[in-house]
């Protein structure tokens, strides 16, 4: 059960799973080898729906947590990329295939190391410590499913099915809990059977449901089914074997029909290929509600503010509001989301107004960045944040964004060199330099930074490093390095003049 939290769950709710899936799920049914579901699984569940507010990916304050874009919010992040479920890309994430397969991210502690979960799975069912059919029908139907999808929706059919198979809880739960021995029916027949069911669900889920992932509650549906199953195949000798696979065929060519028609419909729906760009798509899946190990995003920095105003002088006929915000943003200090809680107006027909414009003027905030935000003039406010009837709230709005926004300094530079003239142009790399009391809060780059290929790759595996580096270091303690320190984690062997260039562009932000 505990392997299917995050890393900061708190105790309190881990003994509360524990209870529930041991009183209610196990022994509510006469104890051990005589429950109907599996106990974890349903404890999951329960801490699901009773808890989900308590169960972070970090442990202690969220603030100074870097961004969990490709951590416990790897499934969210990839669904809400554009159509739910239906891109190759892991564009965006932070993480690539292989680090996906190998557990590169934070997830549910038992759930990110998908490669070595079936390494493990194939062993244990060598030795026939488990039953080879439920997990191969389960990944089997799950694949296949995929692949089909793919080939409708016209995406990468490899990387398709291996972001299905390596994201998420499905190599967890394909090995170590749709296995259950008691949860699962018992003829072999069953076993394979309630793979495919689960699979089938799992891929409905994830491209169909609210959710965006399939896996816990997939698997709590093949449960449901189990009795039944061994009802059903109770009747069945092994001379049965046409009818047998007639059975799981069925079941499977319903999987592919169903979940391939979706896909395609979507897809046609919202025009065409799901390899468009996806800046362009809804983004109906942002406020999905997470499952299995995902929460919501967890921002790199929270910063709060507030301003306090009357729409007239007489505050016993208009009373003093207070508009309050929570800005969050990513690890680039770029705005993920705002936040708003508090007055915004004096209600009747101004708050009719308000509603009616308060989203969209929230979302056009959120594509600004922060120096734009702190340059807008409270009596020239954009038209797409200002509701000409309820001027005060407009204003109000502004200026508690800007009060969360007031320490964070603004610095810009850029550094033009050229490691190889013969062959390259030169190179310019800018960087802005978000500054909070005197310490370098954040480092966003742009322009070029390195000559791509394997410089490319290079470089985006130690630019965490780096990043790390450079943040939390005081603007005087920076400024005081005498050069540019080759001996620190600033510096990435084979890649001498790009971070060398990286850091001249901040010495060039820094300095007044």
């Amino acid at each position: 059960f505990a392997l299917t939290l995050p890393i900061g769950t708190p105790y309190y709710v881990i003994i509360l799973g524990s209870i529930f899936g041991t009183l209610l799920v196990k022994y509510a049914f006469g104890g051990f080898g005589h429950n109907l579901f599996n106990p974890a699984l349903f404890a999951r569940i329960f801490v699901f729906l009773t808890f989900a507010s308590s169960i972070v990916p970090h442990l202690g304050d969220a603030s100074v947590v870097p961004s969990l874009t490709a951590g416990a919010t790897i499934t969210s992040a990839y669904s809400a990329l554009g159509f739910k479920w239906l891109t190759a890309s892991l564009a965006g994430l932070n993480v690539n295939m292989s680090q996906l397969w190998l557990g590169f991210y934070s997830g549910a502690l038992g759930e990110p190391f998908a490669l070595l979960i079936l390494l493990l799975g194939i062993g244990l069912a060598a030795r026939k410590v488990l039953n080879w059919r439920t997990p191969a029908f389960y990944i089997g139907t799950v694949a296949v499913t995929a692949l089909i999808i793919a080939l409708l929706a016209g995406i990468n059919p490899l990387d398709y099915v291996l972001i299905h198979l390596g994201m998420g809880g499905l190599m967890f739960g394909a090995i170590f809990m749709l296995t259950d021995p008691v949860s699962s029916p018992t003829s072999p027949f069953g076993k394979a059977f309630i793979g495919v069911i689960a699979g089938l669900m799992t891929v409905l889920i994830r491209i169909q449901g609210k959710m965006p992932e399939g896996v816990m509650f997939a698997i709590a549906i093949a449960n449901v089914f189990s009795p039944l199953i061994d009802r059903f195949a109770s009747g069945m000798t092994n001379q049965k074997l046409t009818q047998k696979w007639l059975v799981i065929g069925s079941l499977l060519f319903v999987s592919l029909s169903l979940n391939g028609s979706i896909a395609l419909v979507r897809v046609r729906g919202l025009g065409g290929s799901s390899s468009i760009d996806t800046s362009s798509l809804s983004s109906e899946t942002s406020s999905e509600i997470p499952s299995s190990s995902e929460e919501p995003i967890i921002p790199f920095r929270v910063l709060s503010g507030s301003y306090a105003s009357s729409a007239c002088a007489d505050e016993e006929y208009c009373p003093v509001q207070t508009q309050m915000v929570n800005v969050n943003l990513d690890e680039a200090f770029s705005i993920l989301s705002i936040e708003l809680s508090g007055t915004n107006t004096t209600g009747g027909s101004y708050r009719t107004k308000w509603n009616a414009q308060e989203t969209a003027i929230v979302d056009y905030y959120e594509t600004l960045s922060i120096a734009e935000i702190k340059a807008i003039d409270q009596n020239a406010i954009p038209a797409e944040a200002f509701v000409a009837t309820v001027t005060v709230t407009s204003t109000r709005l502004l200026l508690a964004i800007q009060d969360a926004l007031a320490d964070v300094e603004v610095y810009t530079g850029s550094a033009t060199s050229n490691a190889e003239p013969e062959y390259y142009d030169d190179q310019t790399t800018m960087v802005t330099v978000y500054v909070i009391d005197g310490v370098i809060a954040s480092i966003a780059l742009g322009g070029t930074v390195t000559t791509g290929g394997i410089y490319a790759t290079i470089w985006n595996t130690n630019y965490p490093t780096i990043y790390e580096y450079y943040v939390g270091m005081t603007v005087v303690d920076f400024l005081a390095l005498p050069a540019f320190p080759t001996d620190s984690d600033a510096f990435v062997a084979g890649l001498t003049y790009t971070s060398q260039r990286v850091y001249d562009a901040i010495v060039d932000a820094l300095t007044l």
